[in-house]
């Protein structure tokens, strides 16, 4: 769900048992919003992750309320 978010929202996966300031993350998909967006934009990716999580390319505070993620 975006408010006139204008920039890249990138999800990125690990294979890694534990989150440290080493862990390599890996970009899964990526989608450039433009702030035209009305309703929430979905993103479909596959994959087997350990964890997953989600980087913007713009500061997403009060542009991105919320990221819902369902599996």
């Amino acid at each position: 769900y975006t408010d006139s978010y204008i920039g890249d929202v990138v999800v990125q996966g690990t294979l890694e048992n534990q989150i440290t300031g080493t862990t390599n993350w890996a970009d899964v998909s990526t989608t450039t919003l433009t702030g035209n967006e009305t309703g929430p934009t979905p993103i479909n990716f596959n994959g087997v992750f350990t964890y997953i999580r989600f980087k913007t390319t713009a500061n997403p505070n009060s542009t991105v309320p919320k990221i819902l993620v369902r599996n």
